[in-house]
């Protein structure tokens, strides 16, 4: 074929040598967060989560507006409006009464933080 009279670019590349890594530095994407001192966050395998979500569907089965509730904030989480404290604080009232759906969510939650079912402490 030949020149086709466009200007070549050269590829750039971070450190890493990494492309990708560097066009999404010029995009303004923000790298991943490094693993903390603690080490990388545990992640359950998704039938642990889809589990999960069909046992708060079940438990609030008589409730609906609990369970849009739980899908809400859930949702919310995902699209970056809310943080872990957020989803906690949220999830708090929501899940009393249900010791094993507290359970369970705990096993989501990063380190250091923890639903707690104030009514056992009645």
């Amino acid at each position: 074929m030949g020149y086709t009279g466009g200007v070549k670019r050269e590829r750039e590349e971070d450190e890493d040598g990494s492309a990708m890594a560097a066009a999404a530095q010029r995009r303004g994407v923000p790298p991943p967060a490094p693993p903390t001192a603690d080490g990388p966050p545990v992640l359950l395998p998704i039938e642990d989560s889809i589990r999960f979500v069909l046992a708060v569907k079940r438990e609030f089965a008589n409730e609906p507006v609990k369970n849009l509730e739980f899908h809400a904030v859930m949702h919310c989480f995902r699209l970056g409006i809310f943080g872990v404290d957020a989803v906690v604080s949220r999830m708090q009232p929501l899940f009393q009464g249900h010791p094993n759906l507290i359970r369970d969510f705990n096993a989501f939650l990063p380190r250091g933080y923890v639903l707690r079912d104030n009514q056992q402490c009645l």
